[in-house]
């Protein structure tokens, strides 16, 4: 099994020092993450130059791109925001190849809207997600929507029915198994269930307590069990990078240390997937 890590966990960190360091602690890929409040991360702070020199260092320190991560969200009730929305994904698929990543390059972004207004904004997500559709198909990328505990698609049966409905290869999943798991789902049969669907992974950790509420950790510390997901992806046919990511909830902790983070969860994955024997 091999792993990519996601710099949305290195928000201070230029990629120009992300991508060597994360080669040298010894993963295989990194998933570049693109909004405000990045230290060289938003779209307008890739310019051609940086762009190729970029692309250099990915090739000499053997990492490839999964994806494409974009901060902000799908779903939008405002008809003149949704008209920018595709646009920015397409200039973040163009990126994504400037960058090297293999075709169709994979813009992944979370799907948005809140978990109790899924009846309301069901039938507008799925128009919305049409509009990307034509997008992708015109300029070759693939959307990768993300499904999350807070947001109006939150679990399998909510994905599934609106990748059905809206129908197209060019739409599809970023899975990331602990939303699934804080929905009640078991790991394995949301694994079954969602690979079909998925072109891009994360995996983080979570704690769930007792009167409801839940908090991100980092991967190992939570109650997610990791052994059991690596061979459900395996068994099941995944045999691409799966990315880790850090929560927010983790990285904005004032003692928060991006390279301990990151160290830690290549150890845990590694022990993981000796377990899993994957």
């Amino acid at each position: 099994m091999n792993f990519a890590y996601g710099t949305y966990a290195m928000p201070t960190v230029p990629l120009e020092e992300a991508i060597p360091g994360l080669a040298a602690l010894g993963y295989d890929g990194i998933e570049i993450c693109v909004g405000p409040n990045r230290d060289g991360g938003d779209l307008d702070d890739f310019a051609a130059p940086r762009r190729a020199h970029l692309r250099q260092l990915l090739t000499d320190a053997g990492l490839s791109l999964p994806a494409l991560f974009m901060l902000g969200s799908i779903f939008t009730p405002d008809d003149a925001a949704h008209q920018a929305n595709p646009d920015r994904v397409r200039r973040g698929a163009q990126l994504a190849r400037d960058l090297g990543m293999n075709e169709p390059p994979v813009v992944a972004i979370g799907f948005g809207a809140g978990r109790d207004q899924w009846d309301d904004i069901r039938d507008r997500m799925v128009s919305l997600l049409r509009d990307y559709a034509a997008a992708a198909k015109a300029d070759d990328f693939i959307l990768a929507g993300e499904a999350h505990t807070g947001a109006a698609v939150n679990c399998s049966d909510r994905i599934t029915w609106l990748l059905d409905t809206v129908g197209s290869p060019r739409v599809r999943l970023h899975f990331d198994i602990v939303h699934l798991f804080l929905a009640g789902e078991g790991i394995t049969e949301a694994v079954r269930r969602l690979l079909p669907h998925t072109a891009h992974t994360h995996v983080t950790d979570a704690i769930r307590k007792d009167d409801g509420s839940f908090a991100l950790v980092l991967p190992g510390t939570g109650q997610l069990d990791l052994v059991e997901y690596l061979r459900a992806m395996h068994v099941n046919g995944w045999h691409r990078l799966i990315t880790l990511e850090i929560s927010m909830m983790v990285w904005q902790q004032p003692d928060y240390d991006p390279w301990a983070a990151a160290r830690h969860c290549w150890d845990v994955m590694q022990k993981a997937a000796q377990a899993a024997g994957v």
